[in-house]
């Protein structure tokens, strides 16, 4: 088993990284089986599905086999916030019409312990075929998953929602939704969407009249649960919380990634396969780096940025 391999398996199963693990998993919805509708493809986004009778909807790639582009697509135009998915569901709908509610559910890496705090932090964008806006979004946290044979809404109270007011109308940048929630203990299962029924939900016309449907959907993207302890514990590069951006990414073959370090310092970049192998070092002072990518495959690879005193890891994705 070569070193990187190693590391990883250290990574994975040593009790200060695992205390900084994100706990929703495939949180950006990148791994699927399938590319089509929750409801007849019942593994796509595994381990995420829908707990009632009603069907988010799967955008996957550039030009799917099936289903939507996660590009240009039905709901309209929209960039992955995260890697090449996303998915999207009902929110809102007037009071006189009939009140969908669709809702994307997961079981968390671990059980919630009573007590400690986590933050929990997704992102949101407006479909802009669809006209209606809401401020009512927010995240449920259960032992269980919830369950329904239809497509009105869970009667449940989230824990961590959008703020009251703040109504979400952006439909071309990606709006985050977070909060700190206080677990009681036992909670294993994350639902999304929006709990109020139609009498309850805030709505207004985000389009002026001018949207194709008089209803409120929103795409999701990147989900997050990480505890509150270890975000306090994890080391950046300096204190003035400088951030790296890397572009573009996802990258076309044979294009080339652009990395702003946003300083100058020694640094050591090492690109990885997902299969442990190394296949790109390079030493540099420069605030800017670029890497060629027409000497590499299509697929995932994970990034190292070490500047010899901490290390910093980021998902590299070509197609």
């Amino acid at each position: 088993m070569n070193a990187i391999k190693v590391f990883l398996l250290l990574l994975l199963f040593s009790p200060q990284v695992r205390a900084q693990l994100n706990l929703v998993p495939n949180s950006s919805f990148e791994d699927t089986l399938n590319c089509d509708s929750f409801t007849y493809y019942p593994n796509v986004g595994y381990p995420w599905f829908t707990p009632t009778d009603c069907t988010p909807d799967y955008y996957y790639g550039l030009q799917p086999s099936c289903g939507y582009s996660a590009l240009q697509n039905p709901s309209g135009f929209q960039i992955p916030f995260d890697g090449i998915a996303y998915v999207g569901i009902f929110v809102a709908k007037p009071p006189n019409s009939y009140g969908t509610r669709e809702y994307i559910t997961s079981q968390l890496l671990d059980t919630l312990l009573g007590g400690k705090q986590y933050k929990l932090q997704f992102y949101v964008s407006r479909a802009n075929y669809f006209g209606y806006a809401t401020d009512d979004i927010g995240a449920y946290f259960s032992s269980q998953p919830p369950s329904s044979l239809n497509c009105l809404n869970l009667p449940l109270i989230p824990q961590v929602e959008n703020p009251q007011g703040n109504i979400i109308t952006d439909s071309i940048n990606w709006t985050p939704i977070s909060g700190i929630y206080t677990a009681t203990g036992g909670e294993l299962f994350i639902t999304i969407g929006n709990f109020k029924d139609s009498i309850n939900t805030t709505y207004v016309d985000a389009d002026s009249g001018n949207g194709m449907s008089t209803s409120a959907y929103y795409y999701i993207d990147m989900v997050s649960l990480i505890s509150v302890d270890s975000i306090i514990g994890l080391n950046d590069f300096s204190n003035n919380n400088n951030s790296i951006t890397i572009f573009p990414n996802p990258v076309k073959r044979g294009e080339s990634i652009k990395i702003d370090i946003n300083k100058n310092e020694a640094i050591k970049l090492n690109l990885y396969s997902v299969d442990g192998k190394l296949v790109k070092v390079l030493e540099t002072n420069s605030e800017v780096v670029e890497i060629p990518t027409n000497d590499l495959e299509v697929g995932y690879y994970v990034l190292t940025i070490d500047n010899f005193k901490n290390r910093k890891y980021f998902k590299i994705l070509i197609f």
